[in-house]
């Protein structure tokens, strides 16, 4: 009967060692959950002020001058004008220069002309957006100036005219112009001048 008993004893012993005793220290545990990344918080860009825009502008206007002209393809196309309707046609050239200064800015400068008269036309461009127009010209013994000054998106923010007579240079960046609320877009407002760049560019 003792041996009976003493045989229960060790096979409760063996069942409760495999079963439920001690645990493997090796065995692998449950991984721990991994925490997501918050997301980056988003950085809305700050509006600028025109005086910021006018200044960034004549940062980006003084880096064009010191590239200089270059990378430039020229276009010439004759249109021909007289003194009025009966008059005989005389030939004018106008001329346009499109220009790849570098990676980031670009330029289109046009020289157009006519009976008396005749003007340049400067289209500044930063990552293919216009940021600056100068218009120069006269006839008849006036000269004149227009400064475009643009926002980041074309729109027209700042206009300077300025004027002289007699044959006279015309002197400093001139006086601010109102602006038309209906023709926010630069290219509305210099529409006229494209329509010269765009007879040259679009000529054989």
């Amino acid at each position: 009967m003792k041996l009976y008993s003493n045989l229960i004893l060790i096979a409760c012993s063996v069942m409760l060692f495999s079963c439920g005793g001690q645990q493997d220290d090796h065995q692998p545990t449950a991984a721990a959950p991994v925490a997501t990344p918050a997301p980056a918080p988003v950085v809305e860009e700050k509006p600028q002020t025109k005086e910021e825009r006018i200044q960034e502008i004549k940062l980006w206007y003084s880096d064009i001058q010191k590239i200089g002209m270059q990378n430039c393809e020229t276009k010439k196309r004759v249109k021909y004008e007289g003194f009025d309707p009966e008059s005989e046609k005389m030939p004018f050239d106008q001329i346009v220069k499109t220009c790849k200064l570098d990676a980031s800015y670009e330029l289109i400068r046009g020289d157009f002309s006519g009976y008396e008269w005749g003007y340049q036309l400067t289209i500044y461009k930063k990552e293919g957006k216009i940021f600056f127009v100068l218009v120069t010209g006269g006839g008849e013994g006036n000269s004149f100036e227009k400064r475009f000054y643009c926002d980041r998106n074309e729109n027209l923010i700042e206009l300077l005219e300025n004027e002289a007579e007699g044959g006279e240079e015309v002197k400093g960046p001139g006086k601010s112009a109102k602006l038309d609320p209906a023709k926010p877009r630069i290219q509305d407002n210099i529409a006229e001048y494209l329509t010269d760049v765009n007879f040259v560019l679009s000529g054989k």
